[in-house]
């Protein structure tokens, strides 16, 4: 298992650097000056002040409540149903702030109003993180769950649907590089929505050009299509119980803020992209079948709420699914990740500068 993640991990560092060499030699405009003595970051690009008020310098400090997720499915292109696995993850209360380039936040998990009773345990680790430059937009995904319950028990055989299908040995492990240019980002700002450090003065929007990679694994005991389910030939009968998929993909959207009277916004952007990828399956008698095949992949970045000079008090869903061709014919794996926020945040005005850079 510890090779598979150090090969997981090569595979990622590799791809990541690939994408983003682009972007950052065409950002490096300025020299060094020969007096300089420490290490200067580059200044920021500005944005227009009639359509965006840039508060990144002050401290802005949140409470929130949020649910990160994640999903695994299989869809059979002979079968009406698909089958979806979900994690029982718990809704955490938190505080973070952002003051210039640091941005941090911290959710506990409250017991009170998480049950783990009827849908299993989950364990988890889930680092989701967001950069909203001025042009540039990163996402990074590393998540590693363990315990999944199936949301459709329909498809089981003689299931009421009043008991719970769960799979408490299944594990997916998922890294996750997003790479995305804002043309307009000197007019159109996603901090306001996500990280509350800026206001959007003025409706305005901006076309979405990126790519992506990232490698997802998935393990289980047994076979991972349930033994009992109600359909013949699904998957075509190939009990696997091992998954792996490495995928590189571009993609293109489009992202709106619409500024309403009394402080109220909306901002709202799409992507869709497509791109290959190389899976493989290991039955759980050491069989396996690989092959190079088709990815998909559409992400949706929804916020709302007030934003004015101090405060701010809204909420924010950012949901991505990839389906990727599995070696089986007219059968695909369907992953999906994601953060649904609720934020209450205050912007302070420090006397005295407590970094010394951006």
């Amino acid at each position: 298992m510890g090779k598979q993640i150090r090969a997981h991990k090569l595979f990622f560092v590799f791809a990541g650097v690939a994408m983003i060499l682009p972007f950052a030699s065409a950002a490096q405009q300025k020299e060094r000056k020969k007096k300089n003595k420490g290490i200067q970051l580059p200044a920021p690009v500005p944005p227009d002040d009639k359509y965006i008020a840039d508060y990144h310098k002050e401290l802005t400090a949140r409470i929130f409540g949020s649910r990160k997720f994640t999903t695994y499915g299989l869809h059979d292109k002979g079968f009406a149903e698909d089958i979806l696995y979900r994690p029982n993850t718990p809704f955490n209360i938190g505080v973070g702030f952002n003051y210039r380039i640091l941005g941090i936040n911290a959710g506990f998990n409250l017991p009170l109003i998480n049950d783990t009773k009827e849908r299993g345990r989950t364990r988890y680790l889930d680092i989701q993180s967001h950069l909203y430059g001025r042009r540039l937009l990163v996402d990074f995904y590393l998540q590693q769950y363990k315990g999944f319950y199936l949301s459709n028990t329909s498809i089981i055989n003689g299931n009421n649907n009043d008991q719970v299908y769960i799979r408490p040995d299944l594990y997916t492990l998922n890294f996750g590089l997003v790479v995305q240019f804002i043309p307009n980002g000197k007019k159109f700002s996603f901090r306001g929505a996500f990280l509350q450090n800026e206001v959007q003065l003025q409706s305005a929007g901006s076309p979405i050009i990126g790519g992506s990679v990232s490698d997802v694994a998935v393990r289980s005991d047994s076979s991972i299509i349930p033994a009992n389910i109600r359909y013949r030939g699904y998957f075509n009968d190939f009990d696997y119980n091992r998954s792996d998929v490495k995928s590189l993909a571009f993609n293109f959207g489009y992202g709106y803020t619409l500024v309403l009277p009394h402080h109220l916004f909306i901002t709202a952007a799409g992507t869709a992209g497509v791109g290959v990828n190389y899976s493989k399956l290991w039955m759980s008698q050491g069989n396996s079948t690989a092959a190079f095949g088709t990815d998909i992949n559409a992400t949706i970045r929804i916020g709302m709420g007030y934003n004015s000079r101090r405060y701010y008090a809204g909420m924010h869903y950012l949901g991505s699914v990839a389906t990727s061709s599995t070696p089986i014919v007219y059968t695909r794996q369907q992953f999906g990740a994601g953060n649904f926020r609720i934020s209450f945040a205050k912007r302070f005005t420090l006397k005295k500068k407590l970094l010394g850079f951006y």
